[in-house]
């Protein structure tokens, strides 16, 4: 799943309601309270203008002479999110809680700050509460979903993406996470009912193009697979997995060379793309250019060591170049990796024990 950032803070900043001031003695100070609101005003305008520094200062004047000053904390952790200090708005985001326990929006700026730290079940934690407290706000389900689906829990991922959906029907990234989950379920026709509505909502969203690509592809779709994948690739064509996926497809279809091409163009965008170099191996056998084949299976293997697949295409390059022994190599290799067909391509072949 391609998890995709929508709000950098999750909420923005706001400003406390203007109060007009009678200033006749120039000399006179505001009361404590009131200089701690038109310091916050101050800073929340300086973070407007992105000059986030001179915002951390205005917050940190307002803090020292309201120290029970919740937003003062809120916007002062968001700031510092933006100025990629996390550990620091984490902090920030702690004292506003205290403060004002029930404001979903700390919880949720919060989580952000938790998992750009790597924190995701205390991130995962904070996005369920800010879900808890305010149900609709869509992105605090998506976000909670987000972290399922990275931890596995494909169903659990679904029905917060489906909250989320519920709550905001033109959520387009909710739709295409909701039809990653949906693939790794095995519905694959739900799948591509959602990544074709994320592109309805959103046309030029490719990674749903490419992600509805493979679903089709998985649904035995090919001629649709492929429609999607050359859409994507006549817009994006720096991607090497995009080659690469087409490529699979177009061998799927038994397009051998076509195949060939996008593997190659798959390497040439990276060269040390091993699943590119044993694909294209399988391609050039189907080709009958063993030669070729053993080569780009070698490479793969240099690359990968652990590589069954790549191993068991050498042995059968080997087997048809008449080098006996060294497909026996490759097949036993295959099956001490874990490919059981390797050890029936040994025992078939009549390799005898090393």
């Amino acid at each position: 799943m391609q998890k995709v950032l929508l709000l950098a803070l999750g909420l923005g900043l706001s400003a406390t309601a203007a109060q007009a001031q009678v200033d006749t003695v120039r000399a006179s100070t505001l009361p404590p309270a009131q200089q701690a609101e038109k310091l916050y005003n101050s800073g929340v305008a300086k973070y407007n203008g992105k000059n986030y520094r001179a915002a951390i200062q205005d917050f940190d004047r307002a803090l020292t002479l309201r120290p029970d000053f919740a937003k003062a904390f809120y916007n002062r952790a968001t700031t510092r999110y933006e100025l990629k200090e996390y550990q620091q708005a984490v902090q920030d985001y702690d004292q506003a809680i205290k403060l004002e326990a029930t404001g979903f929006s700390n919880y949720f700026g919060r989580a952000q700050a938790q998992e750009a730290l790597g924190q995701k079940a205390e991130a995962e934690l904070d996005y369920g509460k800010a879900a808890e407290i305010k149900p609709d706000y869509a992105p605090a389900w998506y976000y909670h979903g987000a972290l399922l689906f990275e931890k596995g829990d494909f169903k659990a991922a679904k029905a917060d993406f489906d909250q989320a959906i519920k709550v905001d029907p033109g959520y387009a990234y909710a739709y295409h996470d909701r039809a990653s989950a949906q693939r790794k379920l095995g519905n694959f026709d739900a799948a591509i009912q959602d990544y074709t509505k994320a592109l309805s909502l959103q046309p030029d969203f490719l990674p749903a193009l490419l992600n509805r690509a493979a679903a089709k592809r998985r649904a035995n779709d090919l001629k649709g697979a492929l429609a999607d994948y050359n859409t994507y690739l006549s817009k994006k064509q720096d991607n090497a997995t995009a080659f690469t996926n087409r490529g699979s497809t177009r061998y799927d279809a038994g397009e051998y060379k076509g195949a060939v091409e996008d593997f190659s163009k798959a390497l040439e965008l990276d060269p040390g793309y091993a699943f590119a170099w044993n694909n294209r191996a399988a391609a050039y056998l189907k080709l009958e250019d063993y030669k070729s084949a053993a080569a780009d299976a070698a490479k793969a293997i240099g690359l990968n060591a652990q590589y069954a697949e790549a191993y068991m295409n050498r042995g059968h390059a080997r087997e048809m170049l008449r080098d006996a022994d060294g497909a026996c190599q490759d097949w036993r290799k295959a099956a001490e990796l874990g490919l059981e067909t390797g050890t029936s391509y040994a025992a078939n072949s009549g390799c005898g024990a090393e």
